[in-house]
C-alpha cells in the first residue's frame, strides 16, 4: 500500500464521498475512484457501500479497520520524516499518551524547563488508559506513556512518578454519603457506582472492598472521568475515581470524599526499550530526571 493511496482513502472517508474528496485533492473523480478500486483489489475486500443517501458512501467493517490503521500509518510516516529532518538541532514533537492524573504536573514541570531551553520543541498530549496507552507506545505513536501501576513494564524503560492520586467517591452534593468525611467499604455497600475500567482490570480495589463477600454494585465503567462526572450530576449513581480531576468545590453540584482506609494510584512514565529516542525526547528525559531529583 502506498502512502498516497492511504492519504486519498482517508480524504474520501473524511469528505464522505469521492466527488467532494476529488475537489479537495484536486484530482479528477474517475482517477480517485480508480485509486480506491485498486486499493480494494490489493486488499481483496470491499471498503465502501452505498449509503442511505445516494451520494454518500459508508465504510464496511474492513473499511473502518483500514481507516484507523491508515491514520496511524500516515501519522507515523509524517513524524518519522520530521524527526529525520531535524536531528541537527533540539526541535520537533514529543507525543505523550497519559492517564488522567494530577501527577502530570511533574511531567508538565519538565516540559516547561525543556521549552525554556528549546522553544521549538512541541508537546502533543493524548489522554488514554492502560491498553490504549501501551498500544500507542508499541506502535510508535507515543514517545512516552504515563501508566497507572501495577502494569507489566517488561517491554519498557520507565521512571516512577512521585506522589499519587487519592481514590474516593464522587457524588452529588445532596447524596446521603456527602455527610461523611471518608467512605468505607461498609458505607458503599449497595451504592450504584461507575468505576474506571482500568481499576477493574488491575483490581486496585480488590483489597479495599470485600464486604461480607459481596462485590461493588457497578452500574457502569469509564476510561476518562469528565463524561462520567456529567452522569453523576444527573443522578446516575456515584463514581469511584482519583481526586482533583473534576471540580468538586463549593461552587459545584458535586463533592468528593476519600476512601478509608486510603487507596492511592501510583504512576510511572515509560518508553519502549527498542525505540531510539529523538533528540527532543532525550532532552525531555534529562529535564524530567532533574525535576525528579529536585522533588
Amino acid at each position: 500500500m502506498e502512502l498516497k493511496a492511504l492519504r486519498n482513502f482517508i480524504t474520501v472517508v473524511d469528505e464522505e464521498g469521492v466527488t467532494a474528496a476529488a475537489d479537495v485533492l484536486h484530482v479528477s473523480q474517475p482517477t480517485l475512484s480508480r485509486q480506491i478500486k485498486e486499493l480494494e483489489n490489493e486488499l481483496g475486500t470491499t471498503l465502501f457501500t452505498r449509503g442511505t443517501r445516494s451520494r454518500t458512501l459508508e465504510l464496511t467493517s474492513e473499511g473502518r479497520l483500514l481507516y484507523r490503521r491508515a491514520k496511524e500509518i500516515t501519522e507515523l510516516a509524517d513524524r518519522t520524516a520530521t524527526e529525520i529532518a531535524v536531528r541537527e538541532e533540539v526541535t520537533g514533537d514529543i507525543h505523550i499518551s497519559a492517564a488522567q492524573s494530577v501527577v502530570m504536573r511533574t511531567v508538565a514541570k519538565a516540559m516547561v524547563r525543556l521549552h525554556d531551553k528549546h522553544p521549538r520543541v512541541r508537546v502533543h498530549l493524548h489522554d488514554g488508559y492502560g491498553v490504549n496507552i501501551t498500544e500507542r507506545l508499541n506502535n510508535g505513536l507515543a514517545d512516552f506513556g504515563v501508566l497507572v501501576q501495577p502494569t507489566d513494564m517488561s517491554h519498557y524503560d520507565f521512571l516512577p512518578l512521585p506522589g499519587g492520586d487519592p481514590m474516593g467517591l464522587l457524588m452529588r452534593r445532596n447524596h446521603e454519603l456527602a455527610t461523611h468525611d471518608r467512605i468505607t467499604a461498609g458505607d458503599i455497600k449497595g451504592v450504584p457506582v461507575i468505576v474506571p475500567h482500568g481499576v477493574l482490570v488491575r483490581r486496585n480495589l480488590s483489597g479495599w472492598y470485600r464486604y461480607n463477600g459481596e462485590d461493588l454494585n457497578i452500574i457502569g465503567t469509564m476510561n476518562l472521568l469528565y463524561n462520567a462526572s456529567r452522569f453523576v450530576e444527573e443522578g446516575y449513581g456515584c463514581a469511584i475515581c482519583p481526586a482533583g480531576l473534576v471540580d468538586a468545590s463549593g461552587k459545584s453540584d458535586l463533592t468528593f470524599r476519600p476512601l478509608e482506609p486510603p487507596v492511592y494510584t501510583k504512576l510511572a512514565i515509560a518508553w519502549k526499550k527498542s525505540q531510539p529516542l529523538t533528540p527532543a525526547s532525550t532532552a525531555f528525559l534529562d529535564e524530567l530526571r532533574a525535576v525528579l531529583q529536585g522533588a
